[in-house]
Parts: structure tokens; sequence; C-alpha cells
């Protein structure tokens, strides 16, 4: 049976990874691959989200898999359309509204004017009315209940699946911060190198995934490891070799290297009186990449700061846009304008 809405106020977390939904009175609603696949053939849509995913590395020549982002950035306009349209058309199915559909979408750091009209325009190309936007590192810090209005500082690190962005918010605001093109998909990237390199194997990212999930830790130990099943580099005949915690450890370390040294370059360009409140009350850590066991441990040795890991951390920023989208009044003022 139909639900009549007074409107449809959707918050989208639209990441590279995948896409999690927030309707207005309704809540947390659903997470999704960010992924949609295409008969070439027929130019037709064949799958989206999880049936699209699993069809990545096993998709015949007339079926186009893709991804709409890279790096949190829209980079196939019709895909992200499709795919936006798509999730839309799903909530309609349960929801009628009377007043149409509003979106409030999460964008990372640094995008351009034009990169952020793009997403606006993929919004209202979905068939919402308004699309407003929210800076990711606003929404991940109201998801961790930090109280971003008070004069105070508040380091806030997201590893998502395309960008790692980095910020210090005070007084409702982003002081100083970056998005750094290191993320999940990075991470998977990092272990087909290693594998490569180290034991002469090839992999897919399907199975590069299923090994950083499966091990989800670089804290050696020796009773957690993967059979990694792929392509001898030489031979091109099947190979089969073992995958531990510390080859995830080594695998990843030039890449958490990376997002220690721009953390550092953060807190040396922290207001002498944030980098006070730093001090006090460490950084805090979300998204789905700091679900890896051992990451917090390693950025607060290498930072010397106190590392907090959020709760539910691969949730935090859609939590955060489901905050501003349920007391909007309050929060719009924080909203990006173009």
């Amino acid at each position: 049976m139909i639900k009549f809405l007074k409107e449809i106020f959707l918050g989208v977390d639209l990441g590279t990874h995948s896409t999690k939904l927030y309707l207005k009175d309704k809540g947390f609603l659903k997470e999704v691959p960010t992924v949609i696949a295409f008969n070439k053939r027929q130019n037709s849509v064949v799958a989206i989200g999880e049936e699209a995913r699993k069809m990545l590395g096993r998709n015949p020549e007339n079926i186009e898999v893709v991804k709409p982002l890279t790096h949190g950035v829209v980079t196939n306009f019709d895909e992200a359309l499709y795919f936006l349209n798509y999730l839309l058309e799903e909530i309609r199915k349960e929801y009628f509204s009377l007043l149409g559909t509003k979106f409030l979408i999460g964008v990372p750091l640094g995008l351009t004017e034009v990169q952020k009209r793009g997403v606006i325009d993929v919004g209202i190309g979905a068939g919402a009315k308004k699309v407003y936007l929210v800076e990711e590192p606003i929404a991940f810090a109201l998801g961790a209940n930090l109280e971003i209005e008070e004069a105070k500082g508040f380091l806030v690190v997201d590893i998502g699946g395309g960008t790692t962005d980095i910020a210090l918010i005070s007084l409702g605001g982003i002081v100083i911060g970056k998005s750094i093109r290191i993320g999940g998909e990075t991470f998977n990237q990092n272990i087909i190198n290693y594998l490569k390199e180290k034991y002469e194997v090839i992999i897919g990212e399907g199975q590069a995934e299923n090994i950083k999930t499966t091990i989800s830790s670089i804290i050696n130990k020796t009773s957690q490891t993967f059979v990694v099943k792929g392509r001898d580099i030489y031979s091109g005949l099947p190979k089969e070799v073992i995958f531990t915690s510390q080859d995830l450890r080594e695998s990843l370390l030039e890449s958490l290297l990376e997002i220690a040294n721009h953390l550092k370059d953060i807190i040396n360009s922290a207001p002498p009186d944030l980098l006070g409140d730093i001090s006090n009350l460490g950084l805090f850590l979300g998204g789905g990449g700091s679900l890896i066991e051992g990451i917090d441990v390693f950025l607060e040795k290498e930072v010397k700061v106190k590392v907090n890991l959020i709760e539910e951390p691969k949730f935090s920023v859609i939590r955060g846009i489901g905050k501003i989208i349920e007391d909007f009044s309050r929060y719009q003022k924080i909203l990006l304008t173009l």
C-alpha cells in the first residue's frame, strides 16, 4: 500500500563505492552499491546496485559495468542520472508526495563550481524540484554528534570509498581542510599491485575487495589469512597464494602514510587556539575505510594525536545528512551555496 507524504525529502550520501539514503521522518532507508550495468547492443539498463556490482570483472563484451563516480566526483553524468532516478523511483513505489521531491546530497571537499553544478543537475534530472549540497566533513561531524556550532575546533577524518576528507571545523564551518584521492578503492588497487609485485599473481578488483573485508586488519595476526586465487603473471595459469594481515599492512602502508602526512599538514596549519582543542579532544575518525582494524592506532602513532574511532563509522555522513533534514531550519545556513 502506498503511503502519503507531504514531500519526499531525500538525503543522499552519493559515494564512489556505495550510496546511502535517508528519508525525512522515516530515517535511514538503505545502502546500494554505486554501480550500473548497460547492455550496449540494446542500449538498455541491465542491472543497478548489488546485481550490477556482482557483474564487475565478469561481464561479457556487450555488457558495460560503470561506476558513475570517481573519487567522489560525478564522472559519468548519464549513468549517475540513471542511478539516482532508479533510487527515486524505488522510493516512489512506496511513497506518494503531494509537494514533490527534494534532495540533500553530500559532496567531498574542494569541488569546483562546475562539479557542484554537475551534482545539482543530476539531482534535478532525476526528478527533484530542489537540490541542496553539504560538504561531507560537516555532515560527518554532525553524524559523530560533535557540537560543530561551538567555538571549538574539531578535526575529522573520513576515509570513504574514493576519497579521504580531512577538515578542521569550528563555528559551523570548515577552517581548513582537504580532500585527497585515497580511499577504499585505492586500498583495493594497493592490494592488486602488491600481489603482482610480491607474489607474481594477478587478481581483479572484486577479489581485492574480498581480501580487504575478510582480513580487515593491519595488526599482525597469524590466524587471519585469505587464499588468493589468481593468474600467474608468467605462465598465465591459475595460482594460489596465502595473504595475511601483515601482507595487508604492507600493501596499504604507502597510502596510510600519505593520509598521515596530509593530516600533519592540516595540524601544522591550524590556528594556535584550535590546535589546543585538537590536543585536548584528539581527531575523530570514520568512514568505511576506518573499519580496517589498526588504522586508528597507526594514525595515532604517526601524528601524535589521540584518535577517536566513532560509532558505526561507515554511516557517519548519512547520519549527519539525516540530522540536517530533520532540523532543516537550524542547519540550512551550513549548506553550500552556488
